[in-house]
């Protein structure tokens, strides 16, 4: 019975994967057994690599000791411990644990067991060792995967590179809309879960491109969402009649997919939540096309060993962009949409010529796009703040959190960097997540950086977001934003600097961790950290709505004079009060000052 296409499901958060290889690395050379299997899935629990701390489905027969070790992730967790960890967990098949956490690696090409041992391969080393990004990588492996392969036993009928046909089939889909005159827009998740996860053939991606557009054009025309679950049901049980789980797979490896190929920004993700769809991302049409021009999506004759280095070798893949003509092609597309950014910004256009070499080439493209990130933050800032119907998206936005398409952790940096944005003059916001040609997020910030940092004539400040709730919000936010913050005022000892945290509630460990540091000291000083809920960060954007539709500018000094007192509340009051009391009584009398200034 036929399979989808799909990544692993057992590291469902490719951020994750690194983490992974970087615990198989400390078995490499080792007999992969089943004292190795087992050994394996102890380091990553050791590691607090593999144990979901946000299921509560993980702490299953733990005792509340193991419970606190997992979760704290400031105490040192010896082999001793996890080994008693594992063993607590009293799995049917221990090894098998081992061995699910093995395979995605290797099926990744990070990973070769091919002699009976783990060998960390080219590629492996290479992300560890951080000569190459993880979105590098990933776009790599994802132009070499092919099916079949000698890894893994499905889709042995297949002839397909999947990553290349499912370019080539949104690009064939957005063309046939062009020329039928209906607006191109990718692939939608429900076509993408019954199209793009089933291209078996490479020379079927033309003929799968009609059936998208026919399927669209019945599927459109229905009335009500029951009518249209019923059609896709019913058209997935005929059109997908020989794969395995059709119905719950064309659901499950879509996200999953989608996640995996965001990763390498050739794709992003178009309109609103609820009505999103799966393109091309048009700032890398140059790459696109020539990558569909040169590789006919056909998989390639392979034995078992070829297939191993080729696919664990970095650079094995020949970039058919990876010219200087090509190269010289897209420093100027990028230019270009640079000065665009700029004419919209009313700021100078940047002119540079491209240079002559292939390295310094590549080198300038990379400061032109990070250039236009910069320029895209802007940009968000000049959309909000001349577009008042914005907030109102932000503030829906904000409500919403948890019902995204992207991942809520993801969502709430994305969005409070909007709302940064929008609440006053800022000099500079600073997201430090990492994000798409689109400047959308596909991860959050990494670890040792703040979030976010925000910039101003009279203060400096970081922010800390989390959707966590429970104790683990102390456990993961506790430390890590002081230490953020303490690095941040070394760094910008100019001006004062606060820290704004924001989460769904606030739990009393958090709490009191951030009193302390506010009312007493620090690594010997004190700090200023301001705690707010979402819900209160919404109540401040209405209050600065209200100002701005007043037509009266908002100044930062005015959120730097509602900082103010609520770090200097704290005195007043124990550290619940203050936060379940005081700064809600604050904010509120703010807002009405804020009013009285609108008025």
């Amino acid at each position: 019975m036929d399979s989808l296409w799909s990544m692993t499901t057992t590291i469902r958060e490719a951020e994750r994967i690194p983490a992974f290889l970087k615990t198989a690395k400390e078995i490499e050379n080792e007999t992969w057994n089943r004292d190795t299997q087992i050994k394996f899935q102890i380091l990553l629990i050791k590691n607090r690599e593999y144990l979901n701390t946000d299921n509560t489905q993980t702490f299953s027969r733990l005792n509340d000791s193991q419970v606190n070790l997992l979760k704290d992730k400031s105490i040192n967790m010896s082999f001793e411990q996890a080994e008693d960890i594992f063993n607590t967990k009293n799995y049917n098949d221990p090894p098998m644990r081992g061995r699910q956490s093995m395979s995605p690696l290797e099926k990744l090409g990070l990973v070769d067991r091919s002699s009976g041992k783990i060998i960390i391969t080219d590629i492996g080393n290479k992300l560890l060792n951080k000569e190459i990004t993880f979105d590098e990588f990933m776009f790599e492996q994802l132009l070499k995967l092919q099916y079949p392969n000698n890894i893994e036993e499905e889709h042995k009928d297949w002839n397909s590179k999947p990553f290349i046909n499912v370019l080539r089939l949104i690009k064939r889909v957005n063309e046939l809309c062009i020329s039928n005159n209906i607006k191109a827009k990718g692939l939608t998740k429900v076509e993408f879960g019954i199209f793009a996860l089933s291209i078996k053939n490479y020379a079927e991606v033309n003929e799968i491109a009609n059936k998208v557009l026919n399927f669209r054009h019945h599927y459109e025309q229905l009335e009500n969402n029951t009518e249209k679950e019923n059609y896709r049901k019913n058209y997935i049980s005929q059109y997908l009649s020989t794969f395995k789980n059709p119905e719950h797979n064309t659901k499950e490896y879509t996200d999953n997919i989608i996640r995996y190929m965001r990763i390498t920004k050739y794709v992003y993700i178009r309109g609103k939540y609820g009505n999103t769809c799966i393109d091309l991302e048009p700032r890398r049409m140059v790459e696109i096309n020539s990558i569909l021009e040169n590789d006919t999506g056909a998989a390639k004759e392979f034995s078992k060993d070829e297939w191993i280095q080729y696919y664990g070798t970095y650079g094995s893949y020949d970039l058919p962009f990876d010219t200087v003509e090509k190269l010289t092609e897209i420093f100027n597309e990028i230019l270009l949409d640079i000065n665009s950014l700029e004419d919209k910004l009313n700021l100078e256009p940047t002119v540079m010529d491209c240079p002559m070499l292939k390295p310094e080439i590549k080198e300038a493209i990379v400061k032109l796009r990070t250039k236009r990130v910069s320029l895209q933050n802007l940009e968000i800032k000049f959309d909000y703040n001349n577009d008042l119907s914005k907030i109102d998206e932000a503030i829906e936005a904000l409500t919403n959190i948890r019902s995204l398409e992207l991942k809520p952790s993801i969502a709430l940096e994305k969005w409070t960097n909007v709302a940064l944005n929008i609440i006053n003059d800022s000099l500079l916001i600073k997201p430090n997540s990492i994000v798409g040609d689109d400047n959308e997020p596909t991860f959050t910030a990494p670890a040792g950086v703040p979030d976010i940092e925000c910039y101003y004539d009279d203060f400096n400040a970081t922010c800390e977001v989390t959707m966590l709730s429970s104790r683990d919000q102390w456990y993961n936010e506790g430390q890590p934003v002081m230490r953020h913050l303490r690095d941040f005022e070394n760094n910008n000892n100019d001006k004062d600097c606060y820290c704004l945290f924001i989460a769904p509630s606030l739990h009393r460990d958090t709490i009191n961790t951030y009193y302390q540091s506010i009312k007493y000291e620090y690594e010997g000083a004190q700090q200023k950290i301001i705690p707010i809920t979402i819900n209160q960060l919404i109540t401040i954007l209405r209050v600065v709505a209200n100002v701005k539709k007043a037509n009266k500018e908002f100044k930062h000094i005015y959120i730097k004079q509602l900082y103010d007192k609520i770090i200097e509340s704290v005195t007043e009051v124990n550290s619940i009060s203050w936060v379940e009391d005081k700064i809600p009584q604050i904010i509120q009398l703010w807002g009405k000052e804020m009013g009285n200034l609108a008025a």
